[in-house]
């Protein structure tokens, strides 16, 4: 779920990002409502921080539940091997199977948290290079203009 937030959210700044650019003339004018894109700017960042919320007690939900369970696996495992793992087959297998499930899950959430945070911050610097540039050409063409 927490991929699919983030990939909504992801998208919408991508296509704000894209018609932006569009309103960016060749010598770095700017031709479009710049209000709207302000508001447009604001309401995907209130989702982003309302996103945020939710999502960080999602992933610590989840962070602790899998460590926790694999803490209890890996616990019982090695100090209760007589009733565990050492009473049959199955039972090891199932041990097993379980301990990769949670190793899994952990990776998954943190391998996502890996992700989601190196894409924010080359968007980051990606946006903030693109307003530098777009800041000096404005501000090159107000010097322009002054008398």
């Amino acid at each position: 779920m927490n991929c699919l937030v983030m990939t909504f959210l992801y998208d919408q700044f991508n296509a704000l990002y894209k018609e932006f650019t569009k309103c960016i003339g060749d010598r770095g004018e700017f031709s479009g409502n710049f209000e709207l894109f302000r508001r447009r700017h604001q309401a995907i960042s209130r989702s982003v921080q309302e996103a945020d919320r939710f999502l960080m007690i999602s992933n610590v939900a989840c962070f602790g539940c899998q460590i926790v369970s694999i803490i209890l696996v890996v616990y019982s495992t090695i100090f209760f091997p007589d009733e565990t793992v050492a009473q049959d087959t199955e039972g090891a297998v199932f041990y097993v199977i379980w301990l990769g499930f949670n190793v899994f899950g952990l990776m998954l959430a943190a391998g996502l948290a890996i992700v989601v945070n190196h894409t924010v911050s080359i968007i980051l610097l990606h946006r903030l290079l693109f307003v530098t540039v777009c800041i000096e050409g404005i501000g090159s063409q107000v010097s322009h203009n002054l008398p």
